[in-house]
C-alpha cells in the first residue's frame, strides 16, 4: 500500500479517518496525500456572491489542514496536503485515479446542513470510487 488518499473536512468522523490512514502508513510505509475540497457554491438568489462562499470554505480548509500537518508531523508520517475545488465526492474519485492505493474516508462528514447541499460524500465515493475506499466509524 504505498499512498493513501485521505479526505478531510476537519470533522470528528474525518479525524478518525485520518487516525486510521496513519496507522495504516506506520504499519506500511506508506505515503499519506489529506485532500481537502472547496465545493463550488453560490447563493446568488440570496445575495451572496461565489467569491464570498468559496473564500470562507476555502478559509476553514486551510485552518483544517494546519491541524492534519501537524498531526502527520507529530506521527512521523510522510504526506502532504492539497486544496481543489469543486464537487467534493467527484474531486476525490476523480484525483483517487492518480496511482492510490487505497481512499480513507469518514461515515460522515461536516454536518446535516452540508450533507442536504451536496448529499452524502463518503456514499458517493464509496460507488464510484475506481480504488478501494476504506469507512471509517
Amino acid at each position: 500500500m504505498e499512498k493513501i488518499l485521505v479526505c478531510f473536512d476537519g470533522s470528528e468522523w474525518s479525524k478518525k479517518a485520518l487516525n486510521e490512514a496513519i496507522n495504516l502508513a506506520e504499519k506500511f510505509g506508506s505515503h499519506i496525500t489529506v485532500l481537502s475540497v472547496v465545493p463550488k457554491v453560490c447563493f446568488l438568489e440570496i445575495g451572496v456572491d461565489c467569491a464570498t462562499v468559496e473564500g470562507i470554505f476555502k478559509a476553514e480548509v486551510e485552518g483544517n489542514l494546519k491541524a492534519a500537518e501537524k498531526i502527520l508531523e507529530e506521527r512521523g508520517v510522510r504526506g502532504e496536503t492539497l486544496i481543489l475545488e469543486g464537487s467534493p465526492a467527484d474531486v476525490i474519485v476523480d484525483y483517487a485515479k492518480n496511482n492510490f492505493s487505497l481512499i480513507v474516508i469518514g461515515s460522515k462528514g461536516k454536518d446535516a446542513t452540508e450533507r442536504t447541499l451536496f448529499g452524502s460524500v463518503t456514499q458517493k465515493v464509496a460507488v464510484n470510487a475506481t480504488k478501494s475506499v476504506l469507512i471509517v466509524r
